[in-house]
């Protein structure tokens, strides 16, 4: 399963990309052609307005999948561990149930509904446009089952955790390992207690964790 988030995420991601670019240029290229050729292309407004639509759907999936949209967490975190788990598997349900009535089912059925209409501008019919609902689906159920599954195995957190949080969980752990490696003798073994310390030529200080002796009387020295 987690081949296929990956490959998901990395096939989301560069159409994105894509699309994001296309965007940008079909926009400029508007801009350009009414303001300094005073010639506006009318193909440009729709292919733009086209790219938007992709874009927002399969970013929006990409979001999802990466836990990048806003969680309400005050009501569920009430509650002990395994109601909290719960509450997140179920969030995941619903979205699973939406995405497979609304996005595929639905916007499947919106798309060949429209397949036999075309835009004024492009040779291109409506239905392609709302094509991307269903790839938008399939690619939010596939994410969601993930999750779901991810979380009941205990591999997920419950729910996204902030990137301040997660600095502070990283500097912690840099900030432990430091202290361990500074509370290593010259032999490379781990100092357990003060006395230990003093053997080894240094001395453990609660709050400096452990000085070097000599290195203290460099500093008297001086």
């Amino acid at each position: 399963m987690n081949a296929v988030f990956n490959g998901l995420n990395r096939i989301l991601q560069v159409l994105s990309a894509i699309l994001f670019t296309l965007l940008v240029l079909a926009t400029t290229w508007q801009v350009f052609s009414r303001l300094v050729l005073n010639s506006p292309v009318t193909w440009s407004e729709e292919l733009a307005k086209m790219l938007f639509v992709w874009l927002s759907f399969l970013g929006a999936a990409l979001a999802y999948g990466e836990r990048g949209h806003m969680a309400v967490e005050f009501v569920a975190r009430k509650f002990d561990e395994k109601k909290e788990r719960g509450f997140a598997i179920w969030t995941h349900v619903v979205s699973l149930v939406f995405a497979l009535i609304a996005l595929v089912w639905g916007g499947w059925s919106a798309a060949m509904n429209a397949w036999s209409q075309n835009l004024t501008a492009l040779p291109i019919n409506i239905g392609s446009v709302y094509l991307v609902m269903p790839i938008a689906g399939v690619a939010i159920a596939l994410y969601a089952i993930y999750h779901i599954i991810e979380i009941s195995a205990g591999r997920e957190s419950n729910y996204p955790i902030p990137e301040a949080e997660l600095a502070a969980a990283e500097g912690e752990e840099l900030a432990k390992e430091a202290e361990e490696e500074i509370r290593l003798d010259d032999e490379g073994e781990f100092i357990e207690d003060e006395d230990e310390a003093k053997k080894a030529h240094v001395t453990y200080d609660n709050e400096v964790d452990v000085v070097d002796e000599s290195d203290r009387q460099k500093g008297a020295d001086k």
